[in-house]
């Protein structure tokens, strides 16, 4: 029998992202895990809105959105526990700028999308950011016969936020539209 443990969101592990903004000039990073797909071309990112990094995004800039590899662990849960305005974070990571000459884009990371900030749905507490894939970078090493994204090979680090733990991703189980054939 299931127990009903209260209102708590059930969708938990989900991709670590560092966040990549230029915020008067400076690159400042920043560790977000409630990250959401929208649409093909669309991601959510969810901030709480007492987050420096929130003025990079709020001006409609180009952001950088790193998916974190377990060699940058350290870095990554770094970035997240000091804020940008009483810390310098723009030396952690070497990085590299993107298309537009701007944005930041993590060197380490096996998969970097640059994004542009397309709307904000503001709640009490957080800003819920609406972004558009704009261009995304992966090492040609994390890339299938086929040209497409492995992510058995990128293996992103996850986030369980009810015990506040990292996760590494795991193996592939089955095929999508395939598995489904089998049932009876």
């Amino acid at each position: 029998m299931k127990k009903n443990v209260g209102a708590v969101v059930g969708l938990y592990p989900t991709p670590v992202t560092i966040i990549g903004t230029v915020i008067d000039s400076r690159v400042n990073w920043i560790n977000i895990a409630h990250v959401g797909i929208i649409a093909l071309d669309r991601i959510s990112i969810s901030m709480h809105k007492s987050h420096y990094s929130n003025q990079g995004l709020t001006k409609g800039n180009l952001v950088s959105v790193n998916l974190v590899s377990e060699k940058m662990l350290a870095a990554a849960d770094y970035v997240g526990m000091v804020s940008g305005a009483k810390v310098d974070k723009s030396k952690v990571f070497e990085y590299e700028s993107g298309s537009d000459g701007e944005v930041p884009l993590i060197k380490d990371s096996p998969l970097v999308m640059e994004c542009r900030v397309v709307d904000n749905y503001k709640t009490e507490s957080h800003d819920h950011f609406i972004l558009k894939v704009e261009h995304t970078h992966v090492e040609e090493e994390n890339l299938n016969s086929s040209g497409k994204i492995d992510y058995e090979k990128v293996r992103p680090i996850l986030f369980e936020m009810p015990t506040r733990t990292y996760l590494k991703t795991g193996d592939v189980v089955g095929k999508c539209w395939s598995e489904g054939k089998n049932y009876k």
